[in-house]
C-alpha cells in the first residue's frame, strides 16, 4: 500500500473512531479545535521560504460521571516539496508532505481511592510555573524548539499525575516513566557542528552519536513534585523535580588521524546528564500590575568532562561542574487608561544555559494596542540578550519585532509580522543575525 493511501486511512479510522465513541458511551462530549495556515519568508539572501505549514487541530473533550478525557489531534501538511529523483514524482509524502501527531491524549479520573484525590494519566502537558512563557520551573516537558517564533513550546509526555488536596494546599505529583529528549531547531536555523582542532590537523569528515538512558526506570523515570497554596491573594509553589538534562552534553570526542598530512576525522558522542531541580514561584497583584517571579536551582549529579582521544593522548575538559546553578525570572504587566497593554520580564538562564559561569541575561518587552473596536491588535516585541555585562557591545544581542493581527469575523484572525535579529555572532540569538524573517498567518477556531 502507498504511503499516503496508509495515512489516508489512519487518519479517516481516528476519525471513525472518535466520532464511533462520543456517540456511543454516555458522557457528554464536545469537539472542536482548529484551522491555521502558516508562511515564512527570508527576505536576505535568496528570498528563501523557510516555513509552509496548513494544520488541522481536532480537540476532543468527553466527561462522564468521576471521569474526563481530552485529546488532541494535529494533521499537519508541513515542509516543502523534496524531489531530487524521478520516482520521488509519485509520492505524495515528497510532493506534499503530511504529519499526523498526537499531541495529547489524557484521562481523568477524580476522587480515585481518596475524595480529594484526582488522577490524570495519558500523554500531556505539565505546565509549572507563573511567568509569561519564560519558565525556569517548568521542567518536566522537555522543550520544544522546532519553532523559532514559539520557542516556549514543550513536548507533551505520557505521564501519571496525582493531585490532591489537603485543605487549602494542592499537592501533585508526577511519574514520568520514559525520558524524552528536546527537539531541537530546524536545519535552518541551526548552526554547524563544529569542533576546534590543533593548526597542524585537516578536519575531513565530523559526526557524531547521541546515547538515551537505558529503557528501564531507574535511567529513564522522572519525577517531580509541587506544594501550591493561595496566600495573602498570591499563589505560591515550591517544586522538587529528579530528572535528566533535556539537552545533550559533549561526552567524548575521538580525535583520527588519517594519514601523515594530518587528515583527520572526528567522532562526537553526546549523552544527558542526571540532575535535581528545587523551584519555587508566585503571582499576583498590587494594586492594577500583575507580578510573577521564578526561581530554580539546579544540582548535576556530578561533574561532566568531554573526555578527548587522539593517537598521541587522552584529555579531560570540564564541560558542566556538579556546583548547583540558578535560573530566575520576574515580571509584570500592567494595561494604561488609553488601553496601552505592556508586558516587561527579565530573565536570567535561557533554556538551554547551564553552569556557573555560563548563564546569560535577557530582556523582555512586549508592547500591545487594540484599535476599531478591538478588530485589529498590533503588537511590537523588543528583546535583548546579554552574555557578558562587563563588555555589552561585543557580547550582546536584539531580537523582536512588529506584528498585527486583525479579527474580521468571529474566531479568524489574520496575522502578519517580522521577526529581526542582530548582535554579535558569539552570542545565542546573534549567530542568527542573518535570519530575519516575515510571516503570514491565518487561524479559524470552530
Amino acid at each position: 500500500m502507498e504511503p499516503e493511501m496508509k495515512t489516508f486511512f489512519l487518519c479517516a479510522g481516528i476519525i471513525l473512531t472518535i466520532l464511533v465513541l462520543t456517540t456511543s458511551v454516555k458522557a457528554e462530549t464536545n469537539i472542536g479545535g482548529y484551522i491555521n495556515t502558516d508562511n515564512r519568508l527570508r527576505p536576505k539572501g535568496d528570498d528563501q521560504y523557510t516555513w509552509n505549514e496548513n494544520r488541522l487541530g481536532l480537540k476532543v473533550t468527553a466527561s462522564a460521571d468521576g471521569v474526563s478525557g481530552f485529546s488532541e489531534l494535529r494533521f499537519r501538511n508541513f515542509g516543502f516539496p523534496d524531489i531530487q529523483q524521478t520516482d520521488r514524482l509519485r509520492d505524495s509524502d515528497y510532493i506534499q508532505p503530511l504529519r499526523l501527531e498526537l499531541y495529547e491524549a489524557y484521562v481523568d479520573i477524580y476522587g480515585l481511592f481518596l475524595e480529594n484525590l484526582d488522577i490524570r494519566v495519558g500523554k500531556q502537558r505539565i505546565a509549572w510555573g507563573t511567568a509569561d512563557k519564560l519558565n525556569v520551573v517548568d521542567n518536566l516537558n522537555p522543550d520544544d524548539f522546532e519553532d523559532i517564533l514559539d520557542f516556549s513550546q514543550k513536548i507533551p509526555t505520557m505521564s501519571l499525575r496525582f493531585d490532591y488536596y489537603p485543605g487549602d494546599f494542592i499537592v501533585t505529583g508526577v511519574i514520568v516513566p520514559v525520558f524524552t529528549p528536546a527537539r531541537s531547531l530546524p536545519s535552518n536555523w541551526q548552526a554547524p557542528v563544529s569542533f576546534t582542532l590543533p593548526p597542524e590537523l585537516n578536519l575531513r569528515t565530523l559526526d557524531d552519536e547521541v546515547i538515551l538512558p537505558k529503557n528501564r526506570p531507574q535511567d529513564s523515570a522522572i519525577l517531580g513534585l509541587r506544594i501550591k497554596r493561595t496566600l495573602l491573594d498570591y499563589d505560591w509553589s515550591l517544586s522538587y523535580v529528579y530528572g535528566r538534562d533535556e539537552w545533550a552534553l559533549l561526552t567524548k570526542a575521538d580525535i583520527i588521524t588519517i594519514d601523515t598530512l594530518g587528515t583527520t576525522d572526528v567522532h562526537l558522542t553526546l549523552e544527558y546528564p542526571r540532575h535535581q531541580i528545587v523551584g519555587a514561584d508566585m503571582a499576583g497583584t498590587i494594586g492594577d500590575i500583575g507580578i510573577w517571579a521564578e526561581c530554580a536551582m539546579f544540582l548535576p549529579e556530578k561533574k561532566i568532562y568531554t573526555i578527548i582521544t587522539s593517537p598521541n593522548e587522552t584529555q579531560e575538559q570540564l564541560v558542566l561542574d556538579d556546583k548547583p546553578y540558578f535560573k530566575y525570572v520576574v515580571g509584570g504587566d500592567y494595561t494604561f487608561k488609553n488601553g496601552i497593554y505592556i508586558n516587561g520580564q527579565y530573565l536570567h538562564g535561557f533554556y538551554t544555559d547551564r553552569g556557573v559561569d555560563n548563564i546569560e541575561d535577557y530582556f523582555l518587552i512586549a508592547l500591545e494596542k487594540k484599535f476599531f473596536h478591538e478588530d485589529l491588535k498590533t503588537r511590537m516585541v523588543i528583546a535583548a540578550e546579554v552574555a557578558n555585562f562587563d563588555d555589552i557591545e561585543n557580547r550582546s544581542a536584539y531580537f523582536g519585532g512588529p506584528e498585527l493581527t486583525y479579527y474580521p469575523k468571529d474566531n479568524i484572525e489574520l496575522i502578519t509580522g517580522s521577526f529581526l535579529l542582530a548582535g554579535d555572532s558569539s552570542t545565542q540569538f546573534g549567530q542568527f543575525k542573518e535570519n530575519d524573517e516575515i510571516y503570514f498567518k491565518v487561524k479559524y477556531s470552530f
